[in-house]
């Protein structure tokens, strides 16, 4: 991974989240949890989850948010905004509380986002926002400046989001078919106007 996408949070509660590559399965806590939830909206057919094995390995990119591990105590404190920007020093652990991953399709010109999740008690603190940059910043790193995803019609949250950081429809894209309980977005160019 590239340094751009290295960032240290700290929210006013003085909780440290730094953004680093996931290595390993610290993560996969967290797919299971989005595994979970997906089924519970969508029938298997509609689901388009990847595991994280694949995300480590092959032309990928996937990135974990972790409370470091100095203030993973139970003095941890969840609630607070996450401010974004300032490096981390790297080597820097601790629980993996959120994940995103992209895929790059070099030949297309694009890179898929997958796997955007946020642990439930770390809602609403801008994690996803930070994310989102951060793999951004690693796709144009990659020399891609457009990226897309699929997503469900059931999360209007994450629909709100995407969109308020410019992506918009696009018909389906790679392998995806029309479905009427999918919706594919996209952002092109990445690089601000």
């Amino acid at each position: 991974m590239k340094q751009s996408s290295e960032q240290h949070e700290r929210g006013a509660d003085d909780i440290n989240i730094s953004l680093s590559p996931i290595l390993g399965a610290e993560a996969d806590h967290l797919l299971m949890l989005s595994d979970k939830y997906m089924a519970s909206l969508y029938p298997a057919e509609s689901n388009h989850l990847v595991s994280s094995e694949s995300l480590r390995s092959g032309d990928a990119v996937f990135l974990g948010a972790f409370v470091t591990s100095s203030l993973s105590s139970s003095a941890e404190t969840p609630g607070q905004s996450v401010k974004t920007g300032v490096p981390s020093s790297g080597g820097e652990s601790g629980r993996c509380i959120a994940c995103v991953a992209a895929r790059f399709y070099r030949e297309a010109g694009y890179a898929e986002i997958k796997r955007l999740y946020v642990l439930e008690a770390y809602r609403g603190r801008g994690l996803s926002r930070a994310l989102m940059s951060a793999i951004e910043a690693e796709i144009l790193v990659e020399g891609i400046d457009c990226a897309r995803l699929e997503m469900g019609i059931y999360q209007p949250e994450a629909d709100a989001l995407y969109r308020s950081i410019g992506y918009h429809d696009t018909p389906p894209f790679g392998d995806y078919l029309v479905d009427p309980l999918s919706q594919f977005l996209e952002k092109d160019p990445l690089r601000a106007s």
